[in-house]
C-alpha cells in the first residue's frame, strides 16, 4: 500500500471507529502526543481544543449519546511532504448523521457538515494523526419520522 493509500485508510477508519463506537480504536489513530481542535459554529472562530488524552477519550465516547451515527466522506486531498517524508497534511469533507431518541421518545437527526484540516505523521505502526482541526460549518436539525 502507498502512503497516500495508508493515509486515506486511517481517515476512513477513523469514520468507522465512530459509527460503530469502537472509542479505543479511534484513540489509537492518533500519536501519543496527537490533539483536535473543533471548530463550532455557535462559538465565533474560537476553537474547543481536545489535547489531552482524557479529552480525547471523552470526544470519542460521548458519540454513545447518539442511536447511530453515519459519517459519509466526500473529497479527500492527501499531501505528502517530500522534504518531511514522515509527515503529510489532507483535506478531508463529511457529512455526519446523528439520531438521537429526545425524552418525549421522538427522534431526530442531526446533520453535521463538516471539513477537517489533518496533520499526519508515519510512526513504527504506521501513519496515524498528529493534529486534527475539525470545522463543523453548518449543523442542521430535523424531526423524524
Amino acid at each position: 500500500m502507498t502512503n497516500k493509500e495508508e493515509i486515506h485508510t486511517l481517515i476512513n477508519n477513523y469514520a468507522t471507529y465512530a459509527d460503530t463506537r469502537q472509542t479505543k480504536a479511534q484513540f489509537d489513530l492518533f500519536t501519543k502526543d496527537g490533539s483536535m481542535s473543533v471548530y463550532y459554529p455557535w462559538n465565533k472562530g474560537k476553537a474547543e481544543e481536545i489535547n489531552t488524552s482524557e479529552k480525547m477519550l471523552a470526544t470519542f465516547e460521548a458519540l454513545k449519546q447518539y442511536e447511530k451515527t453515519v459519517h459519509f466522506i466526500g473529497q479527500v486531498e492527501i499531501a505528502l511532504d517530500s522534504e518531511k517524508p514522515r509527515q503529510a497534511s489532507a483535506y478531508v469533507y463529511t457529512i455526519a448523521h446523528h439520531v438521537i431518541t429526545k425524552e418525549n421518545g421522538e427522534k431526530s437527526l442531526m446533520i453535521a457538515y463538516l471539513r477537517y484540516d489533518d496533520s499526519f505523521e508515519k510512526t513504527e505502526s504506521g501513519w496515524k494523526f498528529k493534529h486534527r482541526e475539525l470545522h463543523a460549518d453548518v449543523i442542521e436539525n430535523r424531526d423524524l419520522k
